[in-house]
């Protein structure tokens, strides 16, 4: 055969004597129980050899599938969600599938343009963030289109879905437990104006725990289209001033939490000496940082294995005609650095 010539499964059925059909069972993974395991060996120890790639777009009109999932992050130049795409790409990549990524920068309007472009392209499934009201498309998607859709980092209690989560509720109060065994009693929660599930549950569990200690609350809630302004910033300074009783702190994302270090900063005060501090979502910046900060980090490894083993399950159920919801929880893990 020359060299340089895009080799076809025509050229692999003329070189080992076997037709097209068997060929294209074996190479879609499809042979399984129809052909003989010495038949199956034969052709792809010679797929092997030669180097063999088949035709992505015929083999996604054959088969029905692009081998592709959509990760639709709200950020995805967050440290966040990029280091769950990168942990996902991995997995995906070793089980034969690509991770194409977007941000919906928690806009409706721009998820929905999203998912139309991607819908197009018949992409297998899609790993969601949704955004704020995004709850009617996300049932669309799920049971009148009947797309493989798994919701990732918030969930929704009025419809089942898939879904890969943290426990919010249980981080926050650990957190705010932690302010308080290390003697703080005017504890703060900084957290984003929001219906979404995580920032919600956060919010509660600070308050419950708060409530627990019979302690009063002091809380600020910021809209997202804030968090990394010098509006933003503004607020909680305000905020700062107008309760300097404050000895302690809780952010709910690392975005409030690096405005509020820029904040804490300008105002000359002290880590933990004026303020003991916790963030959720570890950074590097965190660990760098003077003191260091101590946070809830939420377990990437194990999330993207998650998304990804579950998706993947997804599709296959779906190919066989049989649907299980997915729904996992994963604990967050608290590190305590000398914030506090």
């Amino acid at each position: 055969m020359k060299k340089n010539k895009k080799i076809s499964m025509k050229d692999i059925s003329k070189e080992l004597g076997i037709s097209i059909t068997t060929i294209s069972f074996i190479v879609n993974k499809k042979a399984e129980n129809k052909i003989s395991k010495e038949v199956i060996k034969k052709v792809e120890d010679y797929i092997e050899k030669v180097g063999y790639k088949p035709n992505s777009s015929a083999q996604s009109l054959r088969t029905g599938r692009s081998k592709t999932i959509v990760f639709m992050a709200e950020d995805i130049s967050d440290p966040f969600f990029s280091a769950i795409a990168k942990e996902m790409e991995t997995i995906a990549f070793n089980n034969g599938y690509k991770i194409i990524y977007c941000s919906t920068e928690n806009k409706k309007e721009r998820a929905v343009e999203l998912l139309n472009l991607f819908k197009d392209r018949q992409v297998d499934a899609f790993i969601i963030t949704p955004p704020e009201g995004f709850e009617n498309e996300l049932r669309k998607l799920i049971y009148d289109e009947q797309h493989v859709i798994m919701v990732f980092d918030r969930y929704f209690d009025d419809f089942k879905h898939n879904y890969v989560v943290l426990e919010n509720y249980k981080g926050t109060q650990e957190a705010t437990a932690s302010l308080y065994n290390s003697g703080k009693r005017n504890i703060a929660f900084i957290g984003i104006e929001s219906n979404l599930s995580p920032l919600k549950q956060r919010f509660e569990g600070y308050k419950d725990k708060i409530g627990d200690y019979g302690l009063k609350e002091y809380s600020l809630l910021i809209q997202f289209e804030h968090i990394k302004t010098q509006q933003g910033q503004n607020y909680i300074k305000s905020f700062l001033e107008t309760h300097p009783e404050i000895d302690g702190i809780l952010f709910a994302t690392n975005n409030l939490a690096i405005s509020g270090l820029r904040v804490i900063k300008n105002k000359g005060l002290k880590i933990p000496e004026d303020l003991g501090i916790i963030s959720f979502d570890d950074r590097d910046v965190f660990e760098l940082f003077t003191p260091p900060i101590s946070v809830i980090a939420q377990p990437v490894p194990d999330l993207a294995e998650e998304l990804i083993k579950g998706t993947l399950k997804l599709l296959k159920t779906k190919s066989a005609n049989e649907y299980r919801f997915y729904q996992k929880s994963l604990n967050g893990k608290l590190i305590i650095r000398k914030s506090f």
